[in-house]
C-alpha cells in the first residue's frame, strides 16, 4: 500500500510541476512532509538528501564560479577567444572549445553571464551580429558539462544517487568523459558549420545586444525652468548618444521637431539612443520621467543609476503587469523601458506583462546591483558602468583555486565533495569572493530542490514503489537493454523539456534503479546515459538558465531553439546511445 502512495505522490508532483507555477522545492518538499504525515516513510529517510556529498558539491561549485567571475579570471580567456579572428566559423570555434572545456569543471551560468557582455562588445567592433555567437555560447556551456561528474548538477544527483547504490565504486570522475568529450567535439563541429542559419535580428534600431538602443519618456515639469525656452536653447538638441524623435502636446504628436520648438508645461518628449546614455536626462533640470515615475530612494548614498536586468524564470512577477505586481515598491526600482525578442514593448510601462527573458532597462538604487546579482529573479544584473571585468590582479588566485580542485578530485586523494570544499575554501581565503558575496552565489532553490529529490528518491526505492514503475517498464519492453536504454534517454529528455532536469533526473533514476535491481542489468551505463539526457536541453530558452540569458541579449527567438536545437539533440542522443554501450556492458 504505501508503494502506491509513494507512486500517487510522484504523480502529483509531475503533475504540479508541468501545469503550475509552483517552485519545484515547494512541490517536493510537500510532497515528503505529506508522506512522512502518512507515516509511509521516516524523518531519517525523507531528510537524506540534506547530508549528501552531493548537495554540499553543488553548494561549493557555486561559490567557485562566483568567485571567477568576480576575480576577472576570465578576461584573459576573452582575449584568446577574440584574438585573430578573421572569420565567423574561426570565431565560433574560439568561443566555444575553451568555453566548453571550464564548463566540464565549473558551474556554466556564470561563465556564460561574464562572457555575455564581452562577446556582445567584440561583435559590435567586428561589426558582427551577436546572434552568431550567444546561442552557441549558450550550447557549448551546456556540452561541457557532460564531460565530467561535475559538470552539472544534474551529474552530481546521479552520482550521489550511485553511492548509495551497490555500484558507488563503479564510477570515476572522468568515466562520463568517453561519451561527453565526443558529444562536445561533434556539438562544436555542428555550431560551426550550422550558426550561419541562425537569422541576425539585431539592427541599429533594435540594437538591444549591440549598441544597447532604447526609447525613454520625459515630461516637462509645471514648474520647470525650461518652459518658453527653445529646445535649441534648452540643449536638448546635441546630447551625446541621445536623440529626440518627437514630442506629444496633449492630443498633437510633433514629429521631426526643430530646433526653435519652444517646449511648454507638460510637454512629453520622447528621446532614444543608447542606455548609458539616458541617464545623462535624469540630470536635466526641469525634466521628470513619464507616467508618474517620480523615483523616491530611501537610505542610498549617491544618486540613481541606470541598471540593466532580465527577468529570470522564477521571477514572481511573470506573468504579471509592472502595475500588478508593483514592481517599484518590491525592487524600489522604476522601469524605464522593456525590451522582447530585439524590440522596445510599445505600451504604457504599467500595463507591460512581464516575461521570462525580457529585459529591463531601470532607474534603481545604486545598491540594487549588489543586491539582485545573484538572485534567482534576474538574469545578468549589471550597472551600464560596471560592465566591463573588475578585481584585477586576483586572477591567477582564482585559478589557482580551480587547480586546486581538479587535482584533488582526479588524483582520488580525497572524494570529490572534500576538494570541492578545499576549491571554494580557497577561493574566499584567496580574496577571489568575499564570505558574503560567496553566500548569496548559493543557489538555494537548487539545492532544496537536490535535497528534497535525494529523499524522494530514496523514499520511492524503500517504499517499493521503484519496483512497480520497473515492472511496468518490463511489461511493455521486457528484457532487452538495448531498448530499455533507449527508453530511458528519450523519456529523460521529454522529462527535462517539461519540467525541471533534476526532477526529470529523479523520476528516470528511480525507473532505471529498480529495473537493474529486478532483472540484475548493471547501473552504471543508464546513470550516464540519464546525465547526458537530462543535460541536453537545447530546444527551448527555458530548457536551461543560460538558454534564457541568451534569449533577450542576441534578440533570438523560439523558433532559433528550434531551428539549431532539433538537430543537435539528436546528434548528441545519437551519439550517446552509440558509445554508451561500446564502453559498458548492459548486463551483468
Amino acid at each position: 500500500m504505501d508503494a502506491y502512495i509513494v507512486l500517487f505522490a510522484i504523480a502529483v508532483c509531475f503533475l504540479l510541476l508541468l501545469w503550475t507555477r509552483l517552485e519545484p522545492e515547494l512541490i517536493f518538499g510537500g510532497a515528503l512532509l505529506i508522506l512522512l504525515l502518512a507515516q509511509v516513510t521516516s524523518v531519517e529517510s525523507a531528510l537524506s538528501g540534506f547530508s549528501n556529498p552531493g548537495l554540499i558539491t553543488v553548494g561549493c561549485l557555486y561559490v567557485i564560479g562566483a568567485g571567477v567571475r568576480e576575480s576577472g579570471a576570465l578576461k584573459p580567456l576573452l582575449s584568446i577567444i577574440t584574438s585573430g579572428v578573421k572569420s565567423k566559423p574561426q570565431g565560433v570555434l574560439k568561443l566555444t572549445a575553451p568555453v566548453a572545456l571550464l564548463s566540464s569543471v565549473l558551474n556554466n551560468t556564470p561563465i556564460v553571464a561574464a562572457l555575455i557582455p564581452e562577446v556582445s562588445r567584440w561583435c559590435k567592433q567586428k561589426g558582427w551580429s551577436n546572434s552568431s555567437f550567444l546561442l552557441p555560447l549558450s550550447y557549448a556551456a551546456i556540452l561541457g558539462g557532460t564531460c565530467t561528474l561535475i559538470g552539472t548538477s544534474t551529474n552530481l544527483l546521479i552520482y550521489g544517487f550511485i553511492q548509495q547504490s551497490s555500484f558507488k565504486d563503479q564510477l570515476g570522475f572522468f568515466d562520463i568523459s568517453v561519451i561527453g568529450l565526443p558529444i562536445t567535439i561533434l556539438g562544436i563541429g555542428y555550431l560551426i558549420v550550422f550558426h550561419k542559419y541562425i537569422k541576425p535580428r539585431n539592427t541599429p534600431r533594435q540594437a538591444l545586444g549591440r549598441l544597447r538602443e532604447y526609447s525613454v519618456e520625459m515630461i516637462v515639469k509645471p514648474d520647470s525652468p525650461l518652459i518658453g525656452k527653445t529646445l535649441e536653447q534648452a540643449e536638448l538638441r546635441n546630447l551625446h548618444g541621445l536623440y529626440l524623435i518627437e514630442i506629444i502636446r496633449g492630443d498633437l504628436v510633433m514629429a521631426a521637431v526643430g530646433p526653435a520648438t519652444k517646449l511648454v508645461e507638460n510637454d512629453r518628449l520622447i528621446f532614444t539612443g543608447l542606455a548609458d546614455s539616458i541617464s545623462d536626462l535624469l540630470d536635466i533640470n526641469g525634466l521628470e520621467l513619464a507616467e508618474k515615475q517620480v523615483f523616491k530612494l530611501t537610505g542610498n548614498t549617491g544618486r540613481a543609476r541606470i541598471v540593466e536586468a532580465v527577468v529570470g524564470q522564477h521571477n514572481p512577477l511573470s506573468g504579471q503587469s509592472v502595475k500588478q505586481g508593483q514592481f517599484r515598491k518590491r525592487y524600489n526600482a522604476v522601469i524605464i523601458a522593456v525590451v522582447r525578442n530585439g524590440q522596445r514593448v510599445k505600451m504604457k510601462t504599467g500595463d507591460i506583462i512581464l516575461r521570462p527573458g525580457d529585459t529591463l532597462l531601470m532607474l534603481a538604487r545604486r545598491s540594487f546591483v549588489e543586491q539582485f546579482y545573484y538572485s534567482r529573479d534576474f538574469l545578468l544584473v549589471s550597472g551600464l558602468d560596471d560592465l566591463a571585468f573588475s578585481k584585477k590582479g586576483k586572477a591567477k588566485r582564482a585559478w589557482l583555486s580551480i587547480a586546486i580542485l581538479i587535482g584533488l578530485a582526479v588524483t582520488g586523494v580525497v572524494p570529490i565533495v572534500v576538494s570541492a570544499i578545499c576549491s571554494a575554501a580557497a577561493m574566499i581565503l584567496f580574496g577571489c569572493i568575499s564570505f558574503g558575496r560567496a553566500k548569496q552565489s548559493l543557489d538555494l532553490q537548487v539545492l532544496l530542490t537536490i535535497a528534497m529529490a535525494f529523499g524522494l528518491g530514496k523514499v520511492l526505492n524503500e517504499s517499493g514503489g521503484a519496483e512497480l514503475m520497473a515492472g511496468s517498464i518490463l511489461d511493455a519492453f521486457g528484457d532487452h537493454p538495448l531498448a530499455l536504454l533507449v527508453a530511458v534517454y528519450i523519456i529523460t529528455v521529454i522529462l527535462t523539456e517539461m519540467v525541471t532536469n533534476n526532477a526529470a533526473a529523479v523520476i528516470s533514476y528511480s525507473l532505471v534503479s529498480g529495473i537493474v535491481g529486478a532483472l540484475g542489468y548493471n547501473l552504471i551505463p543508464y546513470a550516464i546515459a540519464i546525465m547526458i539526457a537530462a543535460s541536453a536541453s537545447f530546444i527551448s530558452p527555458m530548457g536551461y538558465q543560460t538558454n534564457l540569458m541568451v534569449f533577450s541579449a542576441g534578440g533570438y527567438r523560439f523558433s532559433d531553439y528550434l531551428r539549431l536545437g532539433i538537430p543537435l539533440s539528436i546528434l548528441v542522443g545519437c551519439v550517446a546511445l552509440l558509445l554508451i554501450p561500446q564502453f559498458w556492458d548492459l548486463t551483468i
